[in-house]
């Protein structure tokens, strides 16, 4: 595979995942529940991983159990707070406020793995800030709404799952870690479900449910996760990583496609300001500051002085 596939590859994921956000609101509006969403999408997800990748499932590890179940419960955690986020909020401000676990990282590395925190971090977490502040009204209404929230506590959690994939999987089989990752999906899914009740089963409207609930299990997380753990192995980590983040971007699309959203200038710059620190996030400014310095020194050279340089 070149990395030119591979990174068309990983944009057709983040539209995919763009799109999720915009699905699982159709799902909300069916009546179904978070706890029986994740439920649903956890164990038809981890039925798809076991029959594309049992061969690997079966070997897998102790170390990779371990690293598949904690980055799980973290990862499950954030489906679920997801979920209940896109439940009273906009898919575009679910979609831009849960990407701000790019900014939230490199602060839970430290946390966990005293990891030094570079300086950038701070402008990010800043900027992320400020934009969160203009897309949610904050400003204004000096509050946050319930689904806002959520969305929120949805990024640190899916930070720290990736702190730990990132740290811990780095030789692991990445096919049992998916498995990890669906099965214990489907498993806090099946729990946050059961405190809801399971007599909300009886409130769905199955006609208007079912294909969302299809949609997000099937393409959302297995062909989304597949090609990602395909596609990256292809490509810089920074490319992957750019690309990836358009997710907010798209679901933001997909939102006022639907007309779960308007334009308006909060949305826009709202999310020019997350993006931002996202970008800030994913690109090493260093080697380009010093790039900008040599280039702009050397034009400002005088002749006699560049003709002796070669």
């Amino acid at each position: 595979m070149t990395r030119t596939r591979a990174n068309l590859l990983l944009l057709f994921t983040s539209i995919l995942w763009g799109s999720g956000f915009v699905v699982l609101k159709f799902a909300i509006n069916a009546q179904a529940t978070p706890g029986f969403i994740n439920f649903f999408r956890g164990t038809l997800f981890t039925m798809l991983a076991f029959a594309f990748f049992s061969k690997n499932i079966l070997r897998m590890s102790l170390k990779e159990f371990k690293i598949g179940l904690f980055a799980g419960l973290l990862n499950s955690a954030g489906f679920i707070t997801q979920t209940i986020g896109v439940a009273y909020t906009t898919p575009s401000k679910n979609a831009f406020i849960s990407s701000a676990y790019v900014v939230i990282i490199p602060f839970i590395a430290w946390i966990i793995y005293r990891q030094r925190v570079q300086f950038k971090s701070f402008v990010a977490i800043a900027l992320c800030t400020i934009g969160m502040a203009l897309l949610t009204g904050i400003s204004a209404q000096f509050s946050m709404n319930r689904g806002d929230f959520f969305s929120l506590i949805c990024a640190f959690f899916y930070a720290g799952s990736i702190v730990i994939l990132s740290n811990g999987a780095k030789h692991a089989n990445a096919q049992s870690i998916t498995f990890m990752l669906a099965i214990v999906q489907a498993a806090g899914g099946l729990i946050y479900f059961l405190f809801e009740g399971p007599s909300q089963l009886l409130s769905i409207d199955w006609s208007s449910a079912i294909i969302p609930l299809l949609y997000v299990s099937i393409f959302c997380s297995f062909i989304g996760q597949a090609i990602q753990v395909s596609a990256q192995k292809f490509t810089s980590a920074a490319s992957a990583g750019l690309i990836m983040m358009l997710e907010g971007v798209f679901g933001s699309l997909f939102s006022i496609f639907f007309g779960y959203d308007h334009w308006s200038l909060h949305l826009v710059a709202g999310g020019l300001l997350i993006t931002i620190s996202l970008l800030l996030m994913e690109i090493d400014v260093v080697p380009v500051l010093q790039r900008f310095r040599f280039n702009h020194q050397s034009v400002h050279l005088p002749l006699h002085e560049k003709s002796t340089k070669g």
